[in-house]
This record gives C-alpha cells, structure tokens and sequence, in this order.
C-alpha cells in the first residue's frame, strides 16, 4: 500500500517523485517520503498500525525539499528497531543489499572521542524537533559517557523577545539573546527548538549559530543533541567548527551533498544572506566553502558508534528548492551505502582538514 508524507513547511511539493506499478504497492509497504518535517507522520502511520516495522519497508525520495533528509531520519528509526527499509531514488531501486560492510564504517568510539575532563553543561532551549525521531537521548547517559550535563531551557526564554525585525536586525537580537541564555545558565553548548521562531519572533536562529561558532562555541539547530554532541567532539580534537549539514543527495559513487540554512563564516570563502528555505522568512546563510580536504563526523544517538571519514569537497551550488548553503563532497562508494543503507541519522557534521584519524586512534 502507498501513503504519502508532506510537511505544511513545504508548499512547492505537488507531486509523487516518480512512479511505481499498481502491482508493487499493492503487494508491499511503499511509503512516498515527499519532503521534510514528516518523520513524525510516518511515527502515527506506525501507530495507527498502517506501518508493519516487521516488515520492509520502502521509502521513496527526491532530490528536493529535504526528501532524502528525512527519509534518511525514518531509515534510522526503524533499523533502531531491528527493522528493513529501502530508500529508492528510482523505480528500479528495488533491491535490498548487505549492510554488513557499510555497518564496518562506524566503530565504537575511543574514549579520548567522548570523555571531556571538564564537566559541560549544554542547553537544550525548548525541545528538539518532532522530526528527529531516531535523534533522542538518554541524558542520564550523556552525562555518564561524555561528562556533559544536559539542561532543559524553556523557549520562552528566547521567544519572549516577541516578533522582531524581518531582516538582519532581528537576527543580530536573537543571537544576543541566546549569548543571555549562555551567560544565565552558565553554559558550553548550546541547540534550539529554532522552527518554533518562525512563527513567535517571525525571524531564524541561523546568524545566532553561526556567530557562536566562529567564538569557539558549539551551537546547533533543531534541538539535535547528537549533532551538538559531535560538535563538541570535534572541537576538543580539531579545534574545528562545525557545519552542520543533511544529506541532501546521495550519488552511488560516493558525491554527496549537504545542505543546511546555516554555516560559520569562518569556514567560507564567500558568503551571501537570503533567507530561510522552509518558511521563506528571516535571515539565512548561502555560504561557499574552498575545495579541498574535510572530515564528515557523526556521534550515534546512544553514543555507541562514531563514523569518521576524510572526504574532499569538490563544489557549491546554489538552487532555490532546498537548504541554502549546499555543499558537494566527494567521498567513497561506501560511504555512500552507508547512508542509503545504515546511517546513525540524517544529520552530519562538516569540519575542515583531514582529521579521521583523530578519532580512531589513541
């Protein structure tokens, strides 16, 4: 059976990516994953017993409207259950292959990756977004494996700034927010719930993020623990920012692009401001970053595995349908299968240089 899965955030998806025989979703579990936001949809498809996690399960995606980023997001959750899935980019993509060897990219993490001598408190502001369904943590874990004490901070804390300017003033106001946030309760990290203030200050959390990045502050979007997490990994090994970024396109010989509203300016060489992709509004980064040599990084949700891979970027590009800055990174083909096949979660981090070997030995 066919269901289908759109976000109100996505006005411009209207149609099926492509099509497969009447014959194919009738005799299995085909769910169209049309653009982002909708990981919580396929959640009440589970619920409302309409999903079997006992059996496969086919996800099918575009290469637009963050399709792939959330199908990416549900692939995870179900694997997390012991389930199958299938992302299909065509109709022909029907075959489910071995993820032993992709499973062989992720390792147990070293303890010089997790440990920080130093006790950090991370504020989670609100609460991470309904859509990271395979992205939830243990607190109680975090502070055990990582010494980082999570704490809760109420949104209101920042959405009591009320509807700000549209443009980069309002921006600059929700970033100096946040640094009272940080001062208040005393903190070495920070996520926001940043899709609740489009709709309370009418303005993003993308300068914000990218501002206490080039500081030397780990700072994330979404309310995505895991991705702040990594972050703070690879600062104490590299000392590197961070971009955070989804997989937006994934190439079987190893290009993949990531994409996000958001980047350091640090890590460009040219920089433009436009706005956010889903809501149309406030102030995001199109950001360029230089060709050459970079680590793609990403801690589990349980912290029990780490992929940790040098890659090349080899281009940017620029296109309206998906997350503003948008970055092309050369790796390999199994690379590639990992995140088609066995991926920790949709989002990665970014950081610059070849550093893969940091993180896997003493």
């Amino acid at each position: 059976m066919l269901h289908t899965l759109c976000s109100k955030l996505h006005t411009e998806v209207s149609e099926m990516p492509f099509k497969v025989s009447d014959q194919f979703m009738e005799e299995n579990q085909v769910v169209a994953v049309l653009s982002g936001g909708t990981e919580a949809l396929f959640i009440d498809l589970v619920k409302e017993k309409k999903i079997d996690l006992k059996r496969p399960v086919y996800l099918l995606v575009s290469g637009y409207s963050n399709s792939l980023p959330a199908a990416l997001e549900i692939l995870s959750f179900i694997r997390q259950r012991n389930g199958m899935a299938k992302i299909m980019q065509h109709p022909k993509d029907t075959i489910f292959p071995e993820v032993s060897e992709t499973e062989s990219l992720t390792r147990t993490p070293l303890e010089k990756v997790l440990k920080n001598e130093k006790k950090m408190r991370l504020g989670v502001v609100g609460k991470p977004q309904n859509w990271l369904i395979a992205s939830q943590v243990d607190y109680k874990e975090v502070l055990a494996k990582m010494n980082c004490e999570l704490v809760d901070i109420p949104l209101e804390e920042l959405t009591s700034l009320g509807v700000v300017d549209p443009g980069m003033k309002g921006a600059e106001m929700i970033y100096e927010r946040e640094k009272e946030i940080i001062k208040k309760h005393k903190l070495d990290g920070i996520t926001v719930q940043c899709f609740e203030l489009f709709t309370t200050i009418k303005n993003t959390g993308c300068i914000a993020v990218s501002k206490l990045q080039d500081e030397g502050f780990p700072a994330g979007c979404e309310g995505d623990i895991p991705v702040l997490l990594t972050m703070i990994a690879c600062r104490q090994l590299t000392g590197e920012p961070a971009f955070m970024g989804s997989p937006a396109r994934i190439q079987t010989d190893g290009q993949i692009l990531l994409a996000k509203c958001t980047i350091p300016l640090s890590m460009t060489k040219k920089h433009e401001f436009t706005t956010h992709f889903e809501s149309g509004i406030g102030v995001a980064i199109h950001g360029e970053v230089e060709p050459g040599d970079y680590t793609m990084v990403k801690i589990s949700h349980d912290m029990k595995r780490l992929l940790a891979v040098n890659v090349k970027v080899t281009r940017c590009q620029y296109e309206q349908n998906m997350c503003r800055t948008q970055i092309w990174v050369q790796s390999t083909p199994i690379v590639s299968q990992y995140l088609l096949t066995s991926p920790l979660s949709d989002h990665h981090v970014l950081i610059k240089g070849h550093h893969a070997a940091k993180f896997w030995r003493p």
